[in-house]
């Protein structure tokens, strides 16, 4: 099990077992979260995909030891929304904020597992249609900034909501799904004020489909878009060979990035080209830039600072990258 979601399942069901103080959901006005505390959570906090920017997935609290771990014993269980299920909760001041596939968010008290509440964003009828059934109802992750959780929809939207009701804020229309299908299988992280995310992208969407992003997270404004596939008159245009631009597809991003703020780089990693291995594509001596790569973005602009690629090839390979 992964260690990021070891700390959050773990401290929910030792709580009566070792005596482990669990804060209950608040009653106090909402303390929105700021940049800072992103950058340096409380150590009961989990307040990002894998805790912090840099994507380590390490937690502080000493509680649970070798010594005591095998005297856990569940405390409580509540059920998920039917699908594809993977996703991360956060946990801030007592409350658990748990994605669920098909873009329903619960928000939990974490020493108890009650609803606090629930939104169930409307799917359109066709997204199936366009995007598949099982992969684009998943959901890896949400994000939480000043008094909003932002997510990435089934439908290629970003959405905020408010994170004491669950009530919609504000949503953005990233692609037009029926036209340059995507799928957002996770949410965003945020870094410096902005909601960065990505996505995979079918082929049928062609080249503008494979897009990471960067809106501002307090309104929703797209910042900057960053096309994985270049173009011609662009760096790498010249590494896909004679393939024409609309017939490049399938370099997508589709696991969370992670984020320095220090460098204000953001750091994304890609998939393979598609639907063809290479030899059908631009040619063997081709790199067809930037699959398989990791990427530093600036976290302003979304420019490309640097790449390095991992490997040549049409095999999948999951880069994940961390800052």
């Amino acid at each position: 099990m992964p260690k990021r979601f070891q700390y959050l399942l773990a401290a929910t069901v030792a709580a009566q077992i070792l005596s482990v103080p669990i804060a209950s959901a608040q009653s106090e006005p909402f303390v929105p979260v700021t940049d800072e505390m992103l950058v340096n959570p409380a150590p009961e906090d989990w307040l990002m995909w894998r805790r912090t920017a840099n994507g380590w997935g390490y937690s502080p609290l000493d509680q649970i030891t070798p010594d005591n771990v095998g005297d856990l014993r569940m405390v409580w269980t509540r059920s998920l929304n039917d699908g594809s299920q993977t996703g991360t909760p956060l946990a801030y001041r007592g409350v658990m904020y748990m994605p669920n596939p098909n873009d329903v968010i619960q928000a939990l008290d974490a020493a108890t597992g009650d609803l606090i509440w629930e939104h169930r964003r409307k799917v359109p009828d066709d997204a199936s249609e366009y995007l598949g059934t099982f992969l684009s109802a998943n959901n890896r992750n949400i994000a939480i900034y000043a008094n909003l959780i932002i997510d990435a929809s089934v439908d290629d939207h970003i959405f905020a909501l408010d994170a004491e009701t669950g009530k919609m804020v504000w949503e953005t229309m990233v692609l037009d799904y029926r036209t340059h299908p995507a799928i957002q299988g996770a949410g965003p992280i945020i870094g410096n004020g902005k909601a960065f995310s990505g996505r995979s992208c079918s082929p049928r969407g062609g080249p503008d489909a494979c897009v990471i992003t960067a809106h501002d997270a307090l309104t929703g404004e797209e910042v900057w878009r960053r096309r994985t596939i270049p173009a011609p008159g662009e760096p790498g245009n010249e590494t896909w060979g004679d393939v024409p631009f609309e017939e490049r597809a399938h370099v997508g991003s589709w696991m969370p990035p992670s984020y320095d703020p220090g460098l204000n780089l953001l750091f994304a990693g890609t998939s393979v080209t598609a639907p063809a291995p290479k030899f059908m594509l631009g040619g063997t001596d081709k790199t067809h830039l930037y699959h398989n790569s990791t990427l530093a973005l600036d976290g302003d602009t979304g420019e490309i600072v640097w790449h390095y690629q991992h490997m040549n090839d049409h095999w999948i390979w999951t880069i994940r990258s961390n800052a």
